[in-house]
């Protein structure tokens, strides 16, 4: 009969552990850990960046004191909502999704004044051996900037009485998702060839810079470009600003004397 090594086992699940909580805390998606009383028990670092709250001040403290409610959406009462999704993963033991979901949360810089946030949450139970929900995991998303686009969405899925309640989740998910994703790549492309456009410019500053180096002192290329690094390093400037100054010296007009 084979024998189980349950030291093995035990060994393997804290090796699984370990890794899943690596994935948590290095994964960009943001994502807090309640218990059941909706205690903070951890968050990651994309959680703690998009709210904009450290982890000391959320750990341990109830969410729904740390997120209080923005007093002018009392009407629209968006703890009660984001409470009622929670409570059915408890009961339930399934994910449970809050579409477009506004919950404003605090502004750090100004005690009193919130921030106007749209979220695509998804609440999550975490389960023990016998399939009893022992925490809330939260996944949540910042969708203000594609709010108008999503509510766009939203209205012309509720319009189709023949999308039922899940096809219509399903179908928003991978639409709003499309459009983050969009969104995020085109910010990331223009960032990059920001960058390469000012890489170029300041190549280019440097090139001409030494070219006057090399006409003033009759050097070569790279006794310019050391003279270059020499006013840098000497005047604690950056080197494509010392060449922008050699070149403004040259081409600046000269008030008469």
């Amino acid at each position: 009969m084979e024998q189980h090594d349950s030291g093995g086992a035990a060994d393997a699940v804290d090796r699984i552990k370990a890794y899943a909580r690596g994935i948590f805390k290095a994964t960009a998606v943001a994502y807090s850990l309640m218990d059941p009383e909706y205690v903070i028990l951890d968050v990651n670092p994309a959680f703690v960046e998009l709210v904009g709250i450290s982890a000391t001040d959320l750990v341990g403290s109830q969410a729904f004191e740390v997120f209080a409610e923005n007093p002018s959406q009392a009407e629209q009462e968006p703890a009660r909502v984001m409470r009622e999704s929670l409570e059915r993963v408890k009961k339930t033991g399934q994910r449970d999704s809050l579409l477009l979901h506004r919950f404003d949360i605090p502004d750090p810089g100004h005690p009193g004044a919130f921030l106007e946030r749209y979220w695509s949450p998804v609440n999550s139970p975490v389960l023990d051996d016998e399939g009893h929900v022992v925490a809330l995991l939260q996944e949540v998303h910042d969708v203000t900037e594609h709010r108008e686009d999503l509510v766009r969405l939203l209205a012309y899925l509720g319009a189709d009485p023949d999308v039922s309640d899940a096809d219509r989740k399903r179908r928003f998910t991978e639409y709003s998702a499309a459009t983050m994703v969009t969104s995020s790549l085109y910010r990331s492309a223009r960032k990059e060839v920001e960058q390469l456009q000012e890489a170029m410019s300041s190549r280019a500053g440097i090139e001409q810079a030494k070219g006057i180096l090399m006409a003033q002192h009759h050097c070569t290329s790279a006794e310019a470009f050391l003279r270059l690094q020499k006013m840098s390093n000497d005047t604690h400037v950056k080197l494509k600003d010392v060449a922008t100054a050699i070149i403004y010296q040259v081409t600046a007009p000269h008030s008469a004397g």
